[in-house]
């Protein structure tokens, strides 16, 4: 018997590089998830101290991790309790998002490529998403006038992570400024998407710009730049006129008090998150620097954790060059308009950056 499912989602397959094993992964070194591979929030092992059996026996109630959260952005924001929205990781929020303003035939404006997972959820919904795409011609650099030219008044949302996801770079915070405005002007919502952000200054935040306009939602995790993936935490900044309509749909319960009491302690340790982006950029340097033969490097920032590689020759599976070598990448082929000759490549620890670049030295040399 064939059961009547979606036929949005039973026509699309998911583009995905979540990896699932029950036992060893296939590799040595991991320079393919998108974690911080390389401190440890000393907040957050802290926090670790304070965790007792009767916080799993409850719903989760406490609103600490809000107040945290106001306070960590209040010298570039003011915030209140019904703007914040917590949920299971930054994705989980972009599943709210799109739940919340999506409908059959709708129509989503972004660039790619992006996190390719936002995109295949919007098509699930039986929505178009119309990609802007960046130009290997200009190194993969964002383009604000390539988006606003391909705005129409019939896109219901506009999705920009930033930083990117893969190239790492970083777009300015007026570029994103321009965008609103002309989103603004014809009632569309924009999304920013800073699972990356904590990898950037916090000057360059979208949320310097959230009580200037009512259409800009931004989403944030502790999975990246905090090291909490396993946490599974998250938050929407959102205006407050979609409050009462977000909570028609949102489970009350999201993250455990376990989550929430560590995610508050540790967002207090701003320091940490500088720490990080000069080790991140240190340990970045030494692949940008060095003079690669056949490997190019998108447009990125070295203060982020990850950028695009791509050999030049594109018979080259190049993730499948770096799984013979024990070291996970995730392949261009898992993201819109790039291919297998391209992979989004993390930063790994410092201990395993001479192995990584020894291993890339070797792709290098191929023709």
């Amino acid at each position: 018997m064939e059961l009547k499912i979606n036929s949005a989602i039973k026509s699309q397959t998911k583009v995905s590089y979540a990896i699932e094993s029950a036992g060893p992964l296939p590799y040595d070194i991991d320079c393919g998830e998108g974690i911080n591979i390389v401190m440890i929030p000393p907040e957050a092992k802290k926090a670790f101290d304070g965790l007792t059996f009767e916080m799993l026996r409850t719903y989760p109630h406490s609103v600490g991790i809000k107040d945290s959260i106001i306070d960590y952005w209040k010298d570039y924001t003011a915030l209140n309790y019904k703007q914040i929205v917590l949920c299971d990781g930054s994705i989980s929020g972009l599943y709210l998002i799109n739940r919340l303003f999506l409908e059959p035939g709708d129509r989503v404006l972004g660039y790619v490529p992006q996190f390719s997972e936002y995109e295949t959820d919007v098509k699930m919904y039986g929505c178009a998403f119309d990609g802007v795409p960046l130009k290997a011609e200009n190194n993969y650099k964002f383009s604000p006038a390539d988006v606003l030219a391909a705005l129409k008044p019939e896109h219901k949302l506009i999705y920009l992570d930033n930083p990117n996801n893969p190239t790492g770079q970083v777009i300015p915070l007026a570029e994103i400024e321009t965008i609103l405005q002309a989103a603004q002007k014809q009632g569309t919502a924009v999304i920013v998407d800073e699972a990356y952000g904590d990898y950037m200054p916090r000057q360059n935040a979208a949320a310097n710009l959230f009580a200037k306009y009512d259409n800009l939602i931004i989403v944030k995790t502790f999975s990246k730049g905090f090291g909490l993936a396993g946490l599974r935490a998250g938050y929407l900044l959102l205006p407050e006129q979609l409050t009462p309509y977000m909570g028609n749909i949102t489970n009350p319960y999201c993250m455990s008090e376990i989550s929430r009491s560590i995610a508050a302690k540790t967002i207090r340790d701003a320091a940490f998150l500088q720490e990080l982006r000069e080790k991140t950029a240190a340990l970045k340097h030494m692949l940008l620097t060095h003079p690669w033969k056949h490997i190019s490097i998108a447009e990125t920032a070295e203060c982020t954790s990850i950028c695009l590689l791509t050999h030049s020759n594109p018979a080259v599976d190049l993730a499948g060059e770096f799984a013979k070598r024990r070291i996970l990448v995730i392949s261009g082929s898992d993201f819109y308009t790039i291919s297998k000759n391209s992979a989004r490549f993390r930063i790994p620890s410092e201990d395993d950056m001479q192995k990584v670049l020894t291993a890339l030295e070797e792709i290098d040399a191929m023709d």
